[in-house]
């Protein structure tokens, strides 16, 4: 059973309609930046103010991080945020979806009974935010996990056009049973990834997970095409027990998606995954990589085997995305799609953030003239309200060569940029 489609409009002021439609006409170079623009010139101003934050290669901060939302208030809890196609700054917090201009300054605010916990944009430009939603069925109100789609954001006309919500969603529940039950209030939509062809994945969590039962898995990803009908749950990977091929209460997914811009990039189904370890626990390897296989029964989900036979190679690197235990509960995951293709981890409980190539060596590039091809270890973090430490981070992204965190605990968007972009 699918809902009805809802319409929320905001209004805009004819600033941001016109700033969204240059952007969009910018193309490429305005999505990846160039060395000339205001963020550069925002980075030699701290680095001649403050030049002890500075080692050959580090991520520094660039100052003023965020702490404003999308209606000028202050942010509650910021839970992700995501660099949008559109250059827009996409932030979700305990009240709402925030969408702030490259330098910060309030664009748009669309309140959210309940708060969102994380948001994303697909290729088509529609934004996408996990949330919960109360719904009246027979005699009884209904709290649930929702994704709401949202259209219209960059030209001015913002739209509510989708709602997905669990269980109905769910092919298996709605053939064998279509009405709630008590721990369907226990499930949660933890994050969402997007496909080349606007087809999504869906994080979920919860505490039905006998692979036998009529019911599937809760924690597992979904896969709904881009009118939001779900296709399947990848229940090739094991709800229970921690495996190379395990969806453990998942925290994330992360997919591999360029901008619109760029139609030339491979189809991937390919996809990382975040494990949240229950709690008192820890898992062996909480972050996983995942090749989805062509094979003449389907697609099968695999472990990512480069990744793995590289772990402990010293001629490779220091750090290893493999290694075991690296990661306490890494709560985000983010990509850069700019040709670096660094994998950014953040781990709310080591309040860290941690770096590392396509091949899963811990470090970036070094810089040129090293006398070393080895990745240089860039992550950084630590519990507390510094420039480079945070407090229960939830969210990352990455756009223009600067990372954002959604530093929960500090209210705050913290922004952060490699030393050797400007060298």
């Amino acid at each position: 059973m699918r809902t009805s489609k809802g319409n929320q409009k905001r209004s805009f002021g004819p600033m941001l309609l016109a700033m969204a439609l240059g952007l969009l006409l910018a193309g490429c170079d305005a999505l990846l930046g160039s060395k000339q623009d205001p963020t550069t010139e925002e980075i030699f101003r701290v680095g001649r103010s403050e030049p002890g934050l500075f080692r050959e290669v580090e991520y520094v901060p660039l100052f003023p991080f965020y702490t404003l939302g999308g209606d000028g208030a202050p942010l509650q809890a910021p839970q992700d945020v995501y660099v949008g196609f559109d250059t827009f700054i996409y932030v979700v917090d305990a009240r709402g979806l925030h969408v702030l201009d490259q330098a910060g300054r309030p664009a748009l605010f669309i309140p959210i009974p309940g708060g969102a916990t994380s948001v994303i944009q697909d290729r088509r430009l529609h934004v996408y935010v996990t949330a919960r939603r109360d719904t009246l069925i027979g005699n009884r109100t209904w709290n649930l996990p929702v994704v709401l789609r949202y259209a219209g954001i960059p030209t001015g006309n913002p739209q509510l056009v989708d709602i997905i919500w669990h269980p109905f969603d769910d092919r298996s529940r709605r053939l064998n049973r279509p009405d709630p039950i008590p721990t369907d209030e226990e499930v949660a939509f933890t994050g969402v990834a997007v496909l080349a062809n606007n087809a999504i994945y869906v994080a979920r969590r919860g505490p039905v997970n006998d692979p036998t039962s009529a019911i599937l898995p809760h924690n597992t990803i979904l896969e709904f095409t881009p009118e939001g009908l779900n296709t399947q749950a990848l229940v090739t990977l094991d709800p229970r027990q921690p495996t190379l091929r395990s969806a453990v209460n998942p925290a994330d997914v992360l997919t591999f998606v360029h901008p619109p811009q760029r139609t030339t990039f491979p189809f991937s189904r390919d996809f990382y995954i975040a494990q949240t370890p229950p709690e008192g626990e820890r898992l062996r390897y909480a972050v996983l990589s995942i090749r989805a296989v062509e094979t003449p029964d389907g697609i099968e989900y695999r472990p990512d085997a480069e990744k793995i036979q590289i772990v402990g190679d010293t001629t490779r690197g220091e750090g290893f995305l493999y290694e075991e235990f690296k990661f306490a509960c890494p709560s985000d995951l983010a990509f850069a799609a700019d040709g670096t293709n660094y994998l950014f981890v953040l781990d709310a409980c080591k309040d860290s953030l941690f770096v590392f190539t396509a091949a899963g060596v811990e470090g970036v590039a070094p810089p040129p003239g090293s006398s070393s091809t080895r990745p240089v270890v860039v992550s950084f973090g630590g519990r507390g309200d510094g420039a480079r430490q945070f407090n229960r981070p939830q969210g990352v992204a990455y756009g223009r060569r600067i990372v954002y965190v959604a530093d929960t605990g500090n209210h705050r968007i913290s922004r952060f940029r490699l030393n050797t972009d400007f060298e």
